[in-house]
């Protein structure tokens, strides 16, 4: 059989890796001035539109619980003949894996207990060291990366997703505008929304590949004393760049599946080791205690704006930049997280999509945080002082240094945090490799192995760069960048939050029922349904 041949979308491939491209040369040639104006975008932002990202992002948690309840629950994900693919398991695991990546392991410890000696001023009453300060501190971090976190990507995985593996349009952000805007989301409209997710995944994905690569090194530097350099930078970005594309070749059922397994296991011993070698009934109270916490401050935290400024810019420097940076991930890792649900009901990939994550990661932060804490509080452990010291990076290390077989943790820490890396660049290279191609009939088929090479070694080359020659600021002025457009995903939301009444009545459903075969197939190739034969 002759191999397919797959064509480039010019309207969305060249201008996304063109000011990709850009934006690094004028960081390496102007970098002072690239990174005041990323630095005051990412501020005009985050103060500015701080408040509206807020009121979204709750809105968003409560819409995924409502969609569950509604009429459109009940339909599979691709369709009523659809088989699924992934056990539950294997699902929750490509979807942790991918969204949490690098992230929640690089904060486990030093958010925490960040806060914990350092409470933000915001927190009115809470003061340093205190008990009601250590439950406030892990509710908070766990806040940070849980509930709000899953739900963006839930969210739009059934706004993206509906279209795309139900009514197979196009695989790309663009397509979640259809019930909204009809046929304009395949012109300028939908590419220009295509290339603004683009961009702020590109920028999200950098940073994180650039935390990893630090907190990697390290992990080597704990393990074998290696002095952390820019050529085990290198090393570690070939070798990263080199895995996800092996797993690429293989497929998402053969590749990345079995790697999220894999690290998913990992993930789950690490936290037992923790439970059991750490001080267990000081974490099932704290536990407890952090549940609690987390509910009941929900939504004080979700839309904690702090109009007097009490904090100093705290919230906008983590709640707000922390959403912001979720929100530029979200409809790409959307349209990633509702491939892999092909087969189960969107009321299922809802609720385990958001409940799933979401709690490993309240476990995961808990579990870390306050043995850090408790070490610190009762052992005088000092890792705090050692995170200020040498940085955030080492601050797992740091704590595992004081639990038995760190000769075994620590190493298998750093391997969860390489397989993290391989599990983000497969998911989301593959998904842009989709995105810029043209689309044919097959939503869910396998993005071509040549785009998500040139995806890759874009991404590769971007954290190369920053972190070669750009250094700490670069890596801050690409974060700055995801932020900035992250906020274009969150006026997207809401004008996609209108849609929401017709496509979980079912309204949408019967208006493409009446269209004619060519009409779909137009649908499906990104084509305007509107003309069939060259006739409205």
């Amino acid at each position: 059989m002759k191999k397919k041949k797959y064509e480039i979308d010019p309207g969305v491939f060249y201008p996304g890796a063109g000011i990709l491209i850009a934006i690094i040369i004028w960081g390496f040639l102007r970098t002072d001035q690239f990174t005041a104006v990323m630095n005051f975008l990412f501020t005009w932002t985050t103060d500015s539109t701080g408040w509206f990202m807020m009121i979204i992002s709750a809105l968003i948690v409560i819409l995924c619980f409502v969609i569950c309840l509604t009429p459109v629950g009940d339909k599979k994900v691709g369709g009523p003949d659809a088989q699924i693919k992934h056990s539950m398991f294997t699902w929750i695991a490509m979807i942790t894996c991918a969204g949490t990546a690098t992230a929640a392991v690089f904060y486990a410890v030093a958010e925490p207990i960040t806060y914990f000696h350092n409470p933000p001023a915001w927190w009115t009453g809470y003061e340093p060291e205190t008990m009601d300060t250590a439950v406030r501190s892990l509710s908070q971090a766990a806040f940070h990366w849980s509930f709000i976190y899953y739900a963006m990507y839930a969210f739009w995985g059934f706004i993206a997703g509906y279209m795309i593996y139900n009514h197979k349009l196009p695989a790309r952000p663009s397509s979640a505008l259809y019930p909204l805007i009809k046929d304009k989301c395949f012109g300028p409209i939908g590419k220009a929304f295509d290339v603004i997710s683009i961009l702020g995944l590109v920028g999200g994905m950098v940073t994180s590949l650039g935390l990893g690569v630090t907190q990697f090194a390290a992990g080597l530097n704990y393990v074998f004393g290696i002095t952390p350099s820019n050529f085990m930078y290198a090393v570690t970005l070939i070798v990263v760049i080199a895995s996800f594309t092996l797993s690429s070749i293989r497929g998402v059922k053969k590749g990345m599946a079995i790697i999220s397994d894999i690290n998913a296991w990992i993930y789950l011993f690490v936290i037992v080791f923790l439970v059991i070698a750490g001080p267990t009934l000081f974490e099932a109270k704290i536990f407890t205690q952090v549940t609690g916490e987390i509910f009941t401050r929900f939504l004080p935290n979700a839309l904690a704006a702090d109009s007097f400024n009490v904090g100093g810019g705290w919230v906008q420097n983590n709640t707000i930049f922390y959403l912001a940076w979720i929100m530029a991930y979200a409809p790409l890792m959307g349209v990633f997280g509702g491939r892999i649900a092909t087969g189960y009901t969107w009321r299922r990939y809802l609720l385990v999509g958001v409940l799933g994550p979401g709690i490993f990661n309240i476990v995961w932060f808990t579990v870390f945080g306050s043995n850090a804490i408790y070490l610190d509080a009762f052992k005088n452990a000092g890792i705090y002082n050692e995170i200020v010291d040498k940085g955030v990076q080492v601050g797992n290390y740091a704590l595992l240094k004081y639990l038995p077989f760190q000769g075994i943790m620590i190493p298998l820490v750093v391997a969860a945090l390489f397989f993290g890396f391989i599990t983000l660049a497969d998911a989301m290279t593959g998904t842009l490799a989709k995105s810029t191609i043209k689309a044919d009939t097959h939503s869910d088929a396998e993005a071509p192995m040549s785009m998500k090479v040139v995806w890759g070694a874009i991404v590769g080359f971007d954290t190369f760069l920053c972190l070669f020659t750009l250094g700490t600021n670069g890596m801050t002025a690409l974060q700055c960048m995801s932020v900035f457009f992250g906020l274009p995903m969150f006026i997207a939301s809401l004008l996609v939050i209108i849609q929401l009444p017709k496509m979980c009545s079912l309204k949408m459903d019967k208006e493409m029922e009446k269209m004619t075969p060519e009409q779909l197939e137009n649908l499906s190739l990104g084509k305007p349904a509107g003309k069939v034969d060259g006739k409205t």
